[in-house]
Parts: structure tokens; C-alpha cells; sequence
């Protein structure tokens, strides 16, 4: 259940703002949700990318409510508080474990959108670790399964922006 977190709603809406056909009426500066593309290389996109990254999974690792939104769009940031958080951190944080590995796999271009990927391995946590030895398995000898990370950016007035994550 909590592998995967959708986090599209601010996505959805900047990609409908895109839509919309271009009218006649003189053009004004871009609203700060606007989001455009940018340029920028592999190289910078992944550097943005493993910071903002580190700043989500430390923020659900510790329930730090503040560190896991630091990197996200406004439009995410208006949908998500400290009791939403709070819930999800604890499903992450019991379902994940520890990140003990985490390995850069690509980026896609998702036309205004960028994504990231990455496979990442969590320790397992002491409740799945206690409920493999009452079955009479030993964790020792079965590995952690390893999940695929994705975190989407859009480029919001020249600046990265995270619009979602998602865990496979």
C-alpha cells in the first residue's frame, strides 16, 4: 500500500494549464505555477534530482514534515500538511526501513516533465524481520526486495521543481 504514493494532483493541473489553446489576447509574464521546460543537462538534472531525493526519503526516514516538502511545487505543498504527512511517514517508515542503497538508473523526458529513477534497497524493518523467524525463515538468508524510485520535475520560473514521487 504504501510502495506507492501518487502525488499527481499538481501534476494533473499544470499539465491541463498546458492544454489550453492559445488565445489572441496580448501575452502576459507567466503565473509562478506555470510550469515550462527547461533545458539542462543529464548531469545537472541528476544532481537536482539525488539532493531533492535525499531531502524526501531523510524527510519520511525521520517524520521531518518540513525536509520532505522543501523540494516540492507550491501546488503539492497546498495539499499536503503535517497531518496527512504524519500517517505516511509512519506507513513508509514500517513498510521501508532504513535506505541502504540507492542507485541511479536514468531520466525520462515526460515532454514539460522530467523523471528520475532510481533502485533502492530498505532495510527491513524489525516487524517483517520477527514475523519471518515465527514462520520459521531466516532473514538472513532472504533478500530485501528492491523497489523502483521515480520522482517527477517540472521546471517552475526557472527553478526545479519535485511534483511527485512514486515507489514500485
Amino acid at each position: 500500500m504504501f510502495r506507492k504514493f501518487f502525488f499527481t494532483g499538481a501534476a494533473a493541473l499544470a499539465v491541463i494549464g498546458f492544454s489550453a489553446c492559445k488565445s489572441t489576447v496580448p501575452e502576459q509574464a507567466p503565473r509562478a505555477s506555470v510550469v515550462t521546460p527547461a533545458a539542462v543537462s543529464p548531469d545537472q538534472l541528476k544532481k537536482i534530482a539525488d539532493a531533492y531525493l535525499k531531502d524526501i526519503l531523510t524527510g519520511l526516514e525521520t517524520t521531518d514534515y518540513k525536509l520532505f516538502v522543501k523540494d516540492f511545487a507550491s501546488e503539492y505543498k497546498d495539499t499536503m500538511n503535517p497531518e496527512k504527512f504524519a500517517p505516511l511517514a509512519a506507513g513508509f517508515q514500517a513498510k521501508n526501513g532504513k535506505l541502504l542503497e540507492l542507485k541511479y538508473l536514468d531520466s525520462l523526458d515526460q515532454g514539460i516533465f522530467k523523471s528520475v529513477v532510481w533502485k533502492a534497497k530498505f532495510a527491513r524493518p524489525k516487524v517483517q524481520e520477527e514475523a519471518l523467524k515465527r514462520d520459521g525463515k531466516d532473514p538472513g538468508k532472504i533478500p530485501v526486495p528492491e523497489l523502483l524510485v521515480r520522482l517527477l520535475l517540472g521546471n517552475v520560473n526557472g527553478e526545479w521543481k519535485a511534483f511527485a514521487i512514486f515507489f514500485n
